[in-house]
């Protein structure tokens, strides 16, 4: 059984990241800021540099069992990761809102860069339903994005949060590899592909590009989650290495994590852990760093219970 633990933002600097989730956003932190400790990724950076240091910081997602995780690394040699919301890696972090026009202007002042044509909401299904979302980059660069369905879905989240749930969704290079890697890897039911619409196209602020997608429902997951692949437009899949600001990761809890990994390494990904083995990450925990074919860094955490 795999269950989604977090989607992980490599920042450049916490407070400042915090202060854009909490202030832009609304996100009510869960713990930290605290230095960081039992992690895949903080093991594979001290194998590069033992004096390096980590800090985290959690938020709670509204209506999500994912939570979202920023961490910067310092003592250890950082560069920037440049993404694009449809370069093979990219993880974008897609908000679901019950008042888009709230969420919108909030979250403007705050340095961020509308991607969607015409920089502001669009409706992605007319004439079927009023459906609305805007693609935007936050301040690190990281690709999310807004969206409100029509009619709004029943929640328990209460009324006072805009938001009342999130999921991840990966952007892969070629749907007819990844589907297969995460469905027989991961587990993750999936719908065929698609041909998105000019109003989805419109959307991403792709003008000219063919973009496709596919619906999938993640073992453990609340909200499905899209895989989606471009093309007829100049991509470059994300280097990222696990310090660097602008790289994104999941965190994914396990059961047999020694399993998981010999199917991933058969399936086209490759372990990215020193010593290419899972390793001790506290007493009550062991993990391995992953990247998935697209160049995804995927850490795999399995707990002793």
């Amino acid at each position: 059984m795999l269950h989604a633990n977090a989607q992980i933002h490599i920042v450049a600097n916490l407070e400042k990241s915090i202060e854009f989730y909490r202030g832009a956003l609304g996100l009510e932190l869960d713990a930290g800021p605290a230095p960081l400790s039992g992690s895949a990724l903080l093991a594979q950076a001290m194998a590069q540099a033992p004096g390096v240091r980590a800090r985290s910081a959690s938020f709670i997602i509204p209506g999500s069992e994912m939570k979202f995780v920023l961490i910067e690394f310092s003592g250890i040699e950082r560069k920037t990761v440049e993404q694009h919301l449809y370069d093979p890696g990219v993880v974008r972090f897609s908000i679901q809102v019950r008042d888009m026009d709230k969420a919108f202007a909030r979250v403007k002042p705050y340095g961020i860069t509308v991607r969607t044509s015409g920089g502001g909401p669009v409706f992605t299904q007319l004439p079927r339903n009023q459906t609305r979302a805007v693609m935007m980059q936050d301040p690190d660069g990281f690709v999310f994005e807004f969206v409100q369905p029509d009619p709004l879905p029943q929640s328990d989240v209460p009324l006072t949060s805009n938001i009342y749930n999130a999921r991840a969704s990966l952007v892969v290079e070629d749907l007819a590899k990844a589907l297969p890697f995460y469905r027989g890897v991961f587990g993750f039911k999936a719908r065929e592909p698609g041909v998105v619409s000019d109003a989805v196209v419109a959307l991403e602020g792709t003008p000219g590009a063919v973009v496709r997608s596919s619906i999938t429902n993640p073992p453990g997951a609340t909200n499905f989650w899209v895989l989606w692949e471009f093309t007829k437009i100049e991509r470059k899949t994300l280097e990222t290495r696990v310090q660097d600001p602008g790289s994104p990761v999941l965190s994914i809890l396990v059961e047999n994590v020694s399993a998981l990994v010999k199917a991933l390494k058969a399936a086209g990904g490759r372990v990215e852990s020193a010593g290419g083995e899972p390793l001790a990450l506290s007493p009550a925990s062991r993990g391995v760093l992953v990247r998935s074919p697209d160049g995804l860094l995927i850490e795999l955490v399995e707990k002793n219970l």
